[in-house]
């Protein structure tokens, strides 16, 4: 137990009352005493106590009267009755009121430590299942789940292994497991039982014995310390998400019929509370996707305007400098003061042609596309770029990818912006990874073409990674770019009833992956 469970005794006899305590205190209970209802009422009231043990025939207050008014003040605390001959029936009477057990005197003191240790489990078990279900936050629930099924089934090391989206399994948190080696051996195991009830189908509970000497996973070095293995699927929505792992390292540590009954009733629990995470989670991304359409529509209003206003007196300093620039000798100053204004407008002439059709200015033409083709266009305008920085374009198209309903010149600026942040990410080379991927169904039934551009670049920092597709916010250095490009890829996905999104971590490259419906 993490804590000594802290126990109220309660009985008007002295010596029982002293014989009782000195019995649980001998098996390290923190201990506590009363001699009638109304003590026991006010002590309560005053202290925390995990169980009280109670005679029902007592001076002042009797047993199950003061039962009724501690479980008003702590309805959690666990209460076993202590009865003679001639109170068996008020006994029951009071297991009907919320008595977790009774014992009948006169008791043997094995008798007493077994029923309290019961009542003890039982009020732990209640306690981790209010903590389980008192967060719905993914990052919180796990690390509650893994200190509690170590504490429930009292592990020598214990690990909660997820399913990434690639359908490969990674150790989300783990207690007892320090070293790299060990890790990766037990991650090896969960993965080969994850892959076997892939197969087979569900378990609730997966049993091991001595998993070094199992022909199963012989092969898998710095499994020697394990003697007992339990696994509990993670279920959702039918599929497996995932396990959790707990190890006992002594021989005689074997899982009894009660630690299965326990872990396939916290498994349940586990799988429920993770269920109403994701939930939540899915909420969340909903809510941040309809707060960003509304940011992406009024800021397209207001680019739409300006673009217009802009461009007309852009127009006017643009030719007035090309034609005094027809009469400027070159090599003079003044030429290349006029050359340079030229750049600048040339610039701010992209910048509005990039807010033009960040505002939606452009009319779509939906036409059934090959997306292969629409990236092989794409490639083809950006070869030369890419060969002069090194970099290596990888293609792993999908065969018989079934048309999308699309706008190939829309789809093809896409893909341009992905390339060129691509590019811009890896300016001493590196490997552009391009992949499609058959339809596959969607949360909401919609058979999805997946398309992903995966570099091998700089990758961008997890605490901005959810701003990457706001309008003008980039990493890149003042003139280098507008940070609209993920903006517009974003407004055109939206059009196309498609999404995108960003997956990277600082220094291992960056994966933007399309959905497109068929």
């Amino acid at each position: 137990m993490n804590h000594k469970a802290k126990i109220l005794i309660v009985d008007d006899d002295a010596q029982i009352s002293e014989m009782i305590s000195e019995a649980l205190m001998s098996k390290g209970y923190e201990i506590s005493d009363a001699f009638d209802g109304k003590q026991a009422v006010a002590k309560v009231s005053a202290e925390k106590f995990d169980l009280v043990v109670m005679d029902i025939q007592m001076p002042v207050m009797d047993g199950i009267t003061a039962m009724g008014e501690i479980k008003k003040i702590d309805p959690a605390i666990e209460v076993i009755i202590a009865t003679g001959h001639g109170t068996m029936g008020t006994a029951v009477q009071s297991m009907r009121k919320g008595a977790f057990d009774y014992i009948h005197k006169p008791f043997e003191i094995t008798e007493l430590f077994t029923v309290v240790e019961k009542a003890l489990a039982k009020r732990k078990f209640n306690d981790i299942t209010k903590a389980i279900f008192s967060t719905i936050k993914s990052e919180e629930l796990l690390r509650i789940v893994i200190d509690s099924v170590t504490g429930v089934l009292k592990a020598d090391e214990s690990l909660l292994v997820l399913l990434d989206k690639a359908e490969r399994p990674y150790i989300a948190i783990s207690d007892g497991l320090e070293d790299d080696q060990r890790k990766s051996s037990r991650l090896e195991v969960c993965g080969r039982v994850l892959k076997r009830l892939a197969a087979d189908g569900f378990e609730p509970v997966v049993l091991i014995e001595d998993p070094s000497g199992d022909k199963r996973f012989a092969d898998i070095k710095h499994l020697s310390d394990v003697q007992f293995a339990m696994m509990l699927p993670l279920m959702e929505t039918g599929g497996l998400i995932g396990l959790i792992n707990i190890n006992r390292s002594q021989p005689e540590e074997y899982f009894s019929e009660n630690d299965l009954q326990k872990a396939k009733i916290f498994g349940s629990l586990v799988n429920l509370a993770l269920k109403n995470a994701n939930l939540y989670k899915q909420l969340q991304e909903t809510q941040s996707q309809l707060i960003q359409a509304e940011k992406m529509s009024a800021l397209g209003q207001l680019a739409g305007g300006l673009a217009h206003e802009i461009n007309n007196p852009l127009s006017g300093i643009l030719g007035l400098t090309q034609l005094v620039l027809e009469t400027t000798p070159p090599g003079t100053q003044t030429h290349q003061d006029l050359t340079d204004i030229e750049k600048a407008v040339f610039r701010c002439k992209k910048i509005i042609t990039s807010l033009l059709s960040f505002a939606r200015q452009e009319k779509t033409q939906m036409e059934p596309v090959n997306i292969s083709e629409t990236i092989e266009e794409t490639l083809v305008l950006c070869a030369r770029q890419m060969e002069l920085k090194h970099i290596k374009i990888v293609k792993r198209f999908g065969e018989s990818l079934p048309l999308v309903n699309a706008d190939f010149q829309q789809l093809m600026q896409v893909f341009l912006n992905l390339l060129t942040n691509a590019k811009d990410a890896m300016p001493d080379g590196g490997t552009i990874t391009i992949s499609t991927l058959p339809p596959s169904p969607d949360p909401d039934g919609r058979r999805m073409i997946t398309v992903s551009f995966a570099d091998t670049g700089a990758g961008i920092p997890r605490e901005i990674l959810d701003r990457v597709f706001d309008p003008f916010f980039t990493t890149k250095p003042a003139g280098k770019g507008t940070g609209l490009g993920l903006s517009v890829c974003l407004g055109i996905l939206n059009r196309h009833n498609g999404t995108i999104s960003a997956e990277s971590e600082a220094g291992k490259g960056s994966v933007f992956t399309l959905r497109l419906p068929v």
